[in-house]
C-alpha cells in the first residue's frame, strides 16, 4: 500500500505491484524484519468470501481488465458470496465442489438485461464463468 494525492484529496491509499526482482527483495526483507520484531500479520481467510475479498483486492485489480473486473465482481456478489460466502473453507473439496455446480443450474438468474423478469435459471455458461473464477482463487490461494 502506498499513497498518493490528488486535488480533492490529500492522501489516498493505492495498492502497487512489485515489478522487479529488487522490488521483492526489498519486501521479503521488510516483511522478514517485521516478523522478527513480531509486528507483521498474516491476514486469516477462514471462510470463502473473506478469501474472494482478498483475491480480489490481491489479484483482480492487478490482472484483469475492466471489462473481466466488472464480470467476476457480479459472478462473485450475485452468485459466489451468498451462496457459498460463509462457508469455512476446510469444507471446501472436490466433493462439495461437485454438489455445488449442479445447485447453481437450478437457481434463478439475477435481474438483468438478459433476463429482465428474473424468472430464467442461471445457465451452464454463467456457472462456467463462475467455476473459472472459483478455480483461479483456489491457485492463488495455494501459491
Amino acid at each position: 500500500m502506498s499513497n498518493w494525492s490528488t486535488e480533492k484529496t490529500k492522501r489516498a491509499p493505492r495498492t502497487k505491484s512489485i515489478t522487479t526482482l529488487k522490488e521483492a527483495e526489498k519486501r521479503k526483507n521488510e516483511i522478514e524484519y517485521k516478523q522478527s520484531l513480531g509486528t507483521f500479520v498474516v491476514p486469516k481467510c477462514t471462510r470463502v468470501k473473506e478469501l474472494i475479498k482478498e483475491y480480489v483486492r490481491i489479484y483482480g485489480h492487478n490482472e484483469w481488465g475492466v471489462a473481466t473486473y466488472d464480470g467476476n465482481i457480479g459472478l462473485i456478489n450475485n452468485y459466489i458470496i451468498p451462496t457459498i460466502g460463509e462457508v469455512q473453507l476446510s469444507e471446501i473439496n472436490n466433493h462439495f465442489m461437485e454438489k455445488y455446480y449442479p445447485d447453481l443450474l437450478k437457481m434463478p438468474a439475477v435481474k438483468s438485461s438478459r433476463n429482465p423478469d428474473g424468472d430464467k435459471l442461471i445457465t451452464a455458461a454463467t456457472v462456467h464463468q463462475i467455476h473459472k473464477v472459483l478455480r483461479s482463487c483456489f491457485r492463488q490461494a495455494v501459491k
